[in-house]
């Protein structure tokens, strides 16, 4: 029977909320689709404020991150 996780065990052997990983890992990908942005240009062209790409990769990330750290057991 497969069970999801709500918890993730670190290097110390303790439980952490799961929803810490994800949102690190959140600001990650936010940080890293803001760096691409800037790289390739595409923060001149865009209609929007650098900050919506921002929350947007966050807000992605996040989900990306439960999806795959919150997977199944």
């Amino acid at each position: 029977m497969f069970t999801p996780r709500s918890t993730v065990v670190d290097m110390f052997g303790s439980s952490v909320p799961i929803w810490i990983f994800a949102c690190l890992g959140g600001i990650c990908a936010a940080l890293i689709l803001r760096e691409v942005m800037i790289l390739v240009g595409w923060h001149r062209d865009l209609p929007l404020p650098e900050i919506f790409y921002s929350a947007l990769g966050l807000i992605a990330g996040i989900l990306i991150n439960l999806i795959w750290i919150g997977g199944y057991q």
